[in-house]
């Protein structure tokens, strides 16, 4: 796994929200269906360990995620890649060290018609 360190002066930066699909995604990815409302987490390659809450709403847009509430920032720490909690993160970790950003979203559960 390449790590942030191997990756001069970048450190990858954790941004949790909600938001809204729109559809209009400036690429092709694993999108949630249009209209929907999803918690989110968006992993974003950054220069310094300082928020950059403009540079994260913007990187949403590219996702096609608007209305975008309660978004709150952290730094992600490495290390707990390697714990079986946190395992399944490594991936967007990595794709945010090589593609500047990768984002995940929470599905919601329907609830029953009945």
């Amino acid at each position: 796994m390449m790590a942030a360190e191997d990756v001069p002066d970048r450190v990858v930066m954790v941004y949790r929200f909600s938001g809204e699909y729109s559809g209009t995604a400036a690429f092709d990815w694993n999108a949630p269906e249009v209209g929907q409302r999803h918690n989110c987490m968006l992993f974003l390659t950054q220069s310094s360990e300082e928020d950059a809450f403009e540079a994260a709403l913007a990187e949403c847009e590219q996702f096609g995620m608007h209305e975008i509430q309660n978004m709150r920032c952290g730094r992600l720490q490495v290390d707990v890649l390697n714990t079986d909690s946190y395992r399944g993160f490594a991936c967007f970790y990595e794709e945010a060290l090589n593609n500047g950003s990768s984002l995940v979203w929470y599905p919601h559960e329907k609830p029953d018609a009945g």
